[in-house]
């Protein structure tokens, strides 16, 4: 059982909207040289959920799962969207037929196009996400910046909500933090991400190379899985650090080009290691928050 701050947090309103599939270019390059047209960024995601596998879709490249939003506005109210919405903030919609309707945050990943695209992703059930359209208003009931856990004030809390914490079964034991996290990823898989922010964005488990698919059993992940980065600091920007190590989920699917991969978004970073994990096939954020088969 942890104790946190959550009572002196600030809750804030953000608001989004839904934005449109996007495609980088018609056809990238992959790793071997092939031409591919990659799909599955952005806009409204029907049959990708929490819960589903990353692999197997067919011309999927960094799919994301569920409904894509960010803030459409200046530079300064486009950064606040990113940074302040938290994993399982609660989200409910402003427009459109599903208006009033609520959902929840979970997931955000960032990557380079013009314009500097990055995606806050949210779930909805499914009759309501049958409702929804391209421009439908969204607002987040931000809280997390600034959450601590209580003793463990030096492993930094990064884009998520209290109650999701609460939910993880964070475990204290011999001055560390043990969490359930399906898988252990060692920071030589990783790719695309390293140096950005900690607040937003994602980092990156690299899958051209198919001996360490196997042989770390990427091909079994899940969409809202919680896994463990170890030497990979996610402090205040993403990069190596010997000792360190992040706790992420994983928010997009693989990729066919050349660095890039399954998308994390780092939730929890101890410098000193003070973070381990529990390896349990369970830990998926979609059970956390009540959304894998209700």
């Amino acid at each position: 059982m942890i104790n946190t701050n959550k009572d002196r947090l600030i809750t804030l309103a953000v608001q989004g909207e839904i934005v449109p599939a996007q495609i980088e270019r018609q056809y990238q390059a992959t790793w071997d040289g092939r031409a591919k047209l990659c799909i599955g960024v952005g806009g409204i995601n029907y049959n990708l959920k929490i819960g589903s596998k990353v692999f197997g879709w067919v011309n999927g490249d960094r799919a994301e799962p569920g409904v894509c939003t960010d803030n459409t506005g200046s530079a300064s109210q486009k950064n606040g969207y990113r940074t302040k919405a938290s994993l399982g903030n609660e989200v409910k919609l402003l427009s459109g037929e599903a208006k009033g309707e609520r959902g929840v945050v979970v997931g955000k990943h960032g990557y380079r196009l013009p314009g500097d695209a990055h995606h806050v992703l949210l779930h909805f059930g499914d009759e309501t996400v049958e409702k929804l359209t391209i421009g439908d208003k969204v607002l987040v009931k931000a809280c997390g910046i600034g959450l601590e856990i209580e003793g463990y004030e030096d492993v930094l809390v990064r884009s998520l909500g209290p109650g999701l914490l609460e939910s993880m079964g964070v475990e204290e034991g011999g001055g560390m933090l043990h969490v359930p996290a399906v898988k252990e990823i060692p920071h030589t898989l990783m790719g695309e991400g390293w140096g950005t922010g900690a607040h937003s964005s994602h980092i990156g488990i690299q899958t051209c190379y198919e001996p360490d698919i196997a042989a770390h059993g990427l091909d079994e992940l899940r969409f809202g899985d919680v896994v463990f980065l170890r030497d990979v600091l996610s402090d205040w920007g993403r990069h190596y650090y010997r000792g360190g190590s992040s706790i992420g989920v994983v928010v997009s699917g693989p990729s066919d080009v050349s660095g890039r991969g399954i998308g994390v978004c780092t939730i929890l970073s101890s410098k000193d290691g003070k973070l381990e994990p529990s390896i349990d096939s369970e830990a998926n954020i979609g059970n956390y928050l009540g959304l894998i088969g209700g």
